[in-house]
């Protein structure tokens, strides 16, 4: 017996994938942001007012479209796979 390993075994663990580049680009992007922006401001919404740093504004809206984007997508799939039952 040989000690050859088969070539045929998919080895995407040892390669870096498009969308971990991106998320690294994001995040790069992000703290840059973060320190570039570190002056309050004040946020009105209905009759309530606050003061928060710019950045932590900008991190509020980005996680909220991440929940709001994950929450749309797993409707949509709700809804093809009840279609597909029906």
């Amino acid at each position: 017996m040989t000690d050859e390993k088969p070539t045929n075994i998919n080895k995407s663990n040892d390669k870096i994938g498009i969308g971990m580049i991106v998320s690294v680009v994001i995040l790069v992007s992000l703290v840059i942001f973060v320190f570039q922006n570190l002056e309050e401001v004040e946020v009105e919404f209905l009759f309530l007012s606050f003061a928060f740093p710019l950045w932590l504004v900008a991190v509020i809206f980005l996680v909220l479209g991440v929940i709001l984007g994950w929450i749309w997508r797993w409707m949509s799939r709700r809804r093809k796979k009840s279609r597909e039952k029906s």
